[in-house]
């Protein structure tokens, strides 16, 4: 064209489609052809999968901190990553507050479909692999934090162990995992004891877990072989954050302090990626006691606690629950999981199976 652009059309070749006047556009004089260049209309903005990974664990964690360290990557590149996404969607995902990020409406929208788009990728790579020769079913297993603990012999093997499955696992905090397996974003997940609201899901108990107590080496009753329960009533406790534990919280603290709470006695550690072992440093530094699975500081190096049994014994509930109607490699994966239990090996007690679970069956 001569003369230069004309006002408001981009001249870059990636902006600019040619179009035959015939069709009803005017020629450009500049054009010996008599075609005319006319401007492509605006391009979706391109929002890519690890933003909208990002964004979920953001969303999740509700601390930009702690979703860093989830997703092993630097904070500010993380807060950089959001804030592009924001520009491309001319949306503001979060209010950043003191207490962390909240979503904000347009934030919550992209929940929903986010999680949807995300599932469906997994999807579509599994379909994708299962179409290849020697392709086995995939099966996404979440296992909830601290039940890896107790399961660690069975899932180290579990890749190996179920015919014609692959098996995935990722560790999920708390409750979460009950709400990847709501949500289609898992099959199946290792939980503690659910709570009456995330019984909509077929489950079964695999067995009890024994907890004890962890206390600082010099602490009163650390020379003792088992803690009595009702000598901790004034003790101060450190709990893992309620809302992503919301199973198994209660019945923990209930049965380490069975006279009730007094105001402060909690000791809250939100530090979810880094959970068993912060709880303990939380320990050690003298910030109080801490329920625990017997047998964790043996594989935490953790210096300046022990650990003693709890009289009575606090026993709690691990379960695998998956969506109704099952595939069969979930059915598989379960059966595996129920026989992984029985292992006298593995630390988990005889299961007590309840009467709605019996009937929900394999």
């Amino acid at each position: 064209m001569s003369g230069g652009p004309r006002p408001g059309v981009r001249t870059s070749g990636a902006d600019l489609r040619i179009v035959d006047p015939s069709s009803g556009g005017a020629a450009d004089e500049g054009d010996p052809r008599g075609w005319v260049a006319v401007p492509f209309p605006e391009v979706a903005c391109p929002v890519d999968l690890r933003q909208l990974r990002y964004f979920l664990t953001v969303a999740e964690e509700r601390r930009f901190a702690a979703a860093a360290r989830r997703l092993h990557i630097a904070a500010p590149s993380l807060s950089q990553q959001i804030r592009a996404l924001e520009r491309d969607l001319h949306v503001t995902l979060f209010d950043r507050t003191s207490r962390g990020a909240e979503l904000t409406p347009a934030g919550r929208l992209l929940v929903e479909r986010a999680r949807v788009i995300m599932t469906e990728v997994e999807r579509a790579r599994h379909d994708v692999r299962s179409a290849g020769p020697d392709s086995r079913e995939q099966v996404a297993l979440r296992v909830s934090t601290l039940a890896e603990r107790a399961l660690d012999g069975p899932l180290r093997q579990v890749g190996a162990a179920v015919p014609g499955v692959e098996v995935v696992v990722s560790s999920s905090p708390g409750d979460d995992a009950v709400e990847s397996v709501r949500q289609g974003r898992a099959d199946a997940a290792v939980v503690w004891h659910r709570p009456p609201e995330h019984r909509d899901l077929d489950g079964v108990v695999l067995g009890s877990v024994l907890w004890g107590v962890v206390l600082p080496e010099g602490h009163r009753l650390a020379g003792r072989a088992g803690i009595p329960v009702a000598a901790l009533g004034q003790e101060p406790v450190v709990m893992f954050p309620f809302p992503p534990f919301a199973g198994i919280w209660q019945r923990a603290v209930d049965h380490v302090l069975p006279g009730g709470v007094e105001p402060g006695q909690i000791v809250v550690e939100r530090d979810l990626i880094n959970g068993p072992e912060a709880m303990l440093r939380a320990v050690a530094a003298g910030s109080g006691l801490a329920p625990a699975i017997l047998g964790v500081t043996a594989h935490l190096a953790v210096d300046g606690v022990v650990e003693r049994p709890l009289d009575p014994p606090l026993l709690l509930d691990l379960e695998v629950v998956w969506r109704r109607p099952a595939r069969t490699a979930v059915r598989r994966l379960v059966e595996y999981l129920v026989a992984a239990a029985d292992d006298p090996a593995v630390p988990v007690t005889a299961p007590r199976r309840r009467p709605h679970e019996e009937a929900a069956g394999l």
